[in-house]
């Protein structure tokens, strides 16, 4: 069993921040814990704008605070995120995530996470090199 405390994720080197200052990841789950998914908090800072393309991950977002929006750059639409909000990146969806009130989403990827990574100049994350994801 895998039992984790938030406050215990607070400053150690699974809590990674956003090198423009947009956001903080603390990465409760990750690849080497072997569940196939990885699972994090993410603070969102009010008055940011992030540009957000994942095309080697999936991601689904669930919002417990704030307010924001969620721009998909494919078709202009933009989906209104707050609290008990859902949305899935289930297409690759390039994005604008702007925030209004500072966020607080639980996130899921797949595939997981190794715990380093930062956004790419192009809005996503590297594509992992090895394909076993559940249990190496």
């Amino acid at each position: 069993m895998i039992y984790r405390k938030i406050e215990d994720i607070v400053g150690s080197d699974r809590e990674v921040y956003a090198e423009n200052g947009n956001w903080i990841s603390r990465r409760i789950l990750l690849r080497s814990d072997g569940m196939g998914f990885s699972f994090h908090e993410t603070i969102i800072k009010t008055g940011t704008e992030t540009h957000i393309w994942y095309k080697n991950h999936l991601e689904s977002v669930y919002c417990i605070e704030g307010e924001g929006e969620i721009e998909t750059l494919g078709d202009g639409e933009i989906y209104p995120i707050r609290p008990g909000v859902m949305y899935a990146l289930n297409d690759n969806d390039e994005h604008l995530l702007r925030c209004h009130k500072e966020m607080r989403l639980m996130c899921v990827f797949l595939p997981p996470l190794t715990g380093t990574e930062v956004h790419r100049e192009d809005g996503s994350y590297a594509p992992i090199e090895d394909e076993e994801l559940v249990h190496g």
